[in-house]
């Protein structure tokens, strides 16, 4: 099992924000496996694995959250890191994978399934766009429902291997403190830590300014400070809806890593997302990577 990760250094959902490793800190590290070689080639390769792996881990676990719907395990997209494998992956190419070698995903999905096999599940896959991504889909008739959500994206990478879900809440009609959005969220923070535990919560607040009156040399002073603002004050919707307070969760087991947020629309409805990352297939590819060095 992953260790604890750092919930916010995550991202703090808007005024959160990570510094992933960039793709240039990636192939760095690669090019230190050449100067290793002329020291001690096997034990250092083996050293320099393993901390790339504890990176993988450590960052795979920092989730940053975008204003707008995405919010995103800062990771290297599944579809930069390829092996060699073929990437032509339409149904045509791919055959129907036994079911029994996968594991369960949300909304009865398969981890590492390719899309002819979610596909025989009766699931309808929609494609869309969506930057840093290959191989998105609307996922519609899923085998478990989709109850509750208005909207379930899957990714497959150019691998052709289910590894990211995607899920964004049917819109709730609020009022100003978002108590009906929050309630929501706090369901299903409760839930997701039930099922995958390591729950870190994050709650960067907006601040009002307040004047109060100091002694100064013995005389009454006019000060003014700037006080941050409680959960579900009087103004938490519009807060969340410029991005002045963000509110988010995450949790990480099993080899998955989940981010769970609230957040506002443009007409002010408040909704949650869950964002589901199987961490495992991540350091598979990544270790694929490196043995090819």
């Amino acid at each position: 099992m992953l260790k604890k990760m750092m919930f916010l250094s995550a991202l703090m959902l808007v005024p959160f924000e990570v510094k992933a490793q960039s793709n240039a800190d990636f192939y760095q590290d690669l090019l230190i496996s050449e100067e290793l070689k002329q020291q001690d080639a096997q034990q250092q390769a083996d050293q320099l694995i393993q901390q790339k792996m504890q990176k993988a881990q450590s960052s795979a676990k920092d989730l940053l959250f975008k204003k707008s719907e995405n919010l995103k395990l800062e990771i290297p997209d599944m579809g930069e890191i390829s092996v060699g494998r073929k990437t032509e992956n339409s149904e045509d190419n791919a055959p129907l994978m036994d079911v029994q070698d996968l594991d369960a995903a949300p909304f009865g999905l398969l981890w590492k399934a390719n899309m002819e096999t979610i596909k025989n599940l009766g699931v309808v896959l929609k494609p869309m766009q969506e930057e840093d991504y290959k191989n998105v889909f609307v996922a519609q008739q899923l085998p478990k429902g989709d109850k509750g959500f208005q909207k379930i994206q899957v990714t497959f990478g150019e691998e052709n291997e289910l590894w990211r879900i995607y899920a964004i809440s049917d819109f709730i009609d609020d009022n100003p403190s978002a108590s009906k959005g929050l309630r929501l969220y706090e369901m299903y923070a409760r839930l997701l830590n039930k099922k995958y535990g390591n729950q870190q919560d994050f709650y960067t607040p907006a601040y009002k300014t307040v004047e109060k009156e100091v002694m100064e040399r013995g005389k009454p002073v006019k000060i003014t400070e700037q006080v941050p603002e409680k959960l579900e004050n009087e103004n938490f919707l519009k807060q969340l809806q410029s991005g002045e307070a963000t509110l988010y969760s995450t949790f990480e087991g099993n080899g998955i890593g989940v981010a769970l947020a609230l957040n506002v629309d443009g007409n002010g409805q408040t909704y949650i997302v869950i964002d589901y990352k199987n961490l495992k297939i991540m350091q598979e590819r990544e270790q694929e990577a490196y043995n090819l060095l």
